[in-house]
Formats: structure tokens, C-alpha cells, sequence
């Protein structure tokens, strides 16, 4: 594990890194190509729209992202997205544990669903999810890119650098993760499929912990926030049925749902039954910030 790390950069100010699905191919490529470059294996990865994340393996992390952020940040600024990636710096976490592994994995490749209600948390472009514990991955038809033409490898890179790894395989137009992300090292690392799910899908606790150590404000879906919100009830109340609790009562939990977990006025008024208003009351700061973002 001593050589394992977790690549992560900030959220942009300003600017969308994806804009089209074009965008995520040729990110893959350009990933492939700079784990290449730089003797990196790539484990897990997510590609928000605004920043990015990496599982990584071996010790020239930084030349991992340097390579790959060159040729990206070429890419989009020939195809109108110029300037976007100026600046980005990659902080890199260390990895020391087996149990650290699952939950920095979990962590990554859980973005984007968290974020948006539309995204499948196992299947979906922006991350490496789909890959472990799939016993259809052998069945997707995919060809090697070492074969392609010159002009292939051009369209697949969108540059003229086509230093693809031989090893590359394609799904018509997008290079296939599982032919350079090392989804089988990942696997090992947990006992069962059951259990790689329950950390992407419950272990809300620790996804905590690892958004706070990489400094970013957790997302959790109302699914997610419930139980932890019916269980802080019955610790305080010897319930959690909401008939058998006042809404005062119901409101004590509201700080250690905000605070601990990042839950928003909306989703306290939600899980709590009680009247937005109220939520307000306590929380002024996070109702005057919704009120600035309505159009």
C-alpha cells in the first residue's frame, strides 16, 4: 500500500472541464498514455466536471499528472475551452492501509452520482465504477488499438500525438478503461462484491472522513442521510418514529446533520418533517446563500 496514492485536485473557481462526451474519450486516451509515460497504473479514477480524482499506483504521481494535464489542456483549448486547466495543481494522499484503500476508492469513484440524480453509481462515463465485480466486462466487443492506421490514432487522441500504448482497446470511439485501469488490483482489495457496494453505497461515515481530509464539503442524496437521520433519533430518543416525537425534539438531531454530514436546509426540512421555515430559523447563513443562488 506505501505506494499507492490518491491524485486529487481542487474544484475550478470557474469553468467546465467535460462539456461533450468527445471530452471524456480523449481524457481516457490521454490517461492512458500518460500512465504509460510515467509508469504509473492507474486504479480508479473520477472525472468531474470541474476537478478530477486518481487511485494511482507507483512513485512518479506528479509526472502522471503532468503528462496528462499537457496533452488534455492541448485538447481543449483547441476545441473552444481554452485556459480551463491554467494553473490546476494536483495534491496527492497517501495511502497506508488496506482499509484506507476501500474508502479513498469508494470515495473517488462515488463523485458524480452524488451530485447528480441522473448518474448510475455503478455504471456511468466519469468514473471507473463499472469495472470491478463486472461479470459482463469480458462480453464488451472491443478491438485493439494497435492496429489502427495513423489517422485512427489522430482521431482517438485528437492530436497528432499518437503514443497510445499497444495495449489499448477501444469501444468504438472511447478506449476501453479495463485494457489500462488495473480494476483486478482493486478487486483483491475487498472480500466480496457485497462488500466493494456497501462502501460505495452506505459507508456514509467514512466518506466523511476522507472529504474532510482532502478538504471538500461531502454530498450525501436524501437515501443516503435517512438512516443516519433516524438513527441519531433513536440514540437521543429511544425512537425514531416521527408521530412519537415533537418537532423540537426532532430538530435537536438538525445541527449534528448539518455540520457532520454537510445536509442542507432543504434536506433537514425533508428528512426531519419539519417546516422549512423553521430549518431557516436555525441555520440563517445556509438560507441566505440559497436565496443568492436563485436566478
Amino acid at each position: 500500500m506505501s505506494t499507492c496514492v490518491h491524485l486529487h485536485t481542487p474544484a475550478l473557481e470557474s469553468g467546465v472541464i467535460f462539456q461533450a462526451r468527445k471530452d471524456y474519450c480523449v481524457a481516457l486516451a490521454h490517461m492512458a498514455m500518460a500512465a504509460a509515460e510515467s509508469g504509473m497504473q492507474i486504479l480508479a479514477y473520477a472525472l468531474m466536471s470541474n476537478h478530477f480524482h486518481f487511485i494511482l499506483k507507483g512513485t512518479c504521481g506528479q509526472l502522471f499528472f503532468q503528462s496528462f494535464i499537457r496533452r488534455f489542456a492541448l485538447y481543449l483549448a483547441r476545441h473552444g475551452n481554452p485556459g480551463v486547466l491554467n494553473r490546476l495543481v494536483a495534491e496527492s494522499t497517501p495511502i497506508t492501509s488496506r482499509e484506507q484503500f476501500r474508502t479513498e476508492v469508494a470515495y473517488v469513484i462515488r463523485n458524480p452520482f452524488v451530485v447528480r440524480e441522473d448518474i448510475h453509481p455503478f455504471v456511468n462515463l466519469q468514473t471507473s465504477a463499472f469495472l470491478y465485480f463486472n461479470p459482463l466486462l469480458p462480453y464488451l466487443h472491443s478491438r485493439p488499438v494497435k492496429g489502427m492506421s495513423i489517422r485512427q490514432k489522430q482521431t482517438v487522441t485528437m492530436s497528432k500525438d499518437i503514443g497510445l500504448p499497444d495495449t489499448l482497446m477501444m469501444i468504438d470511439d472511447m478506449p476501453h478503461p479495463a485494457s489500462f485501469v488495473n480494476y483486478k488490483l482493486v478487486e483483491s482489495m475487498f472480500e466480496s462484491a457485497r462488500q466493494f457496494a456497501y462502501y460505495v453505497a452506505k459507508n456514509v461515515e467514512a466518506q466523511v472522513e476522507v472529504a474532510r481530509r482532502l478538504g471538500e464539503k461531502p454530498v450525501f442524496p436524501d437515501e443516503e442521510l435517512l438512516p443516519l437521520c433516524l438513527k441519531l433519533l433513536r440514540e437521543a430518543f429511544g425512537t425514531s418514529k416521527y408521530a412519537e416525537l415533537t418537532e423540537a425534539q426532532r430538530l435537536s438531531v438538525a445541527s449534528r446533520l448539518k455540520y457532520d454530514f454537510n445536509a442542507s436546509n432543504k434536506q433537514l426540512a425533508r428528512l426531519l418533517r419539519v417546516p422549512l421555515p423553521a430549518v431557516d430559523a436555525m441555520f440563517p447563513l445556509s438560507s441566505q446563500s440559497r436565496q443568492q443562488k436563485r436566478p
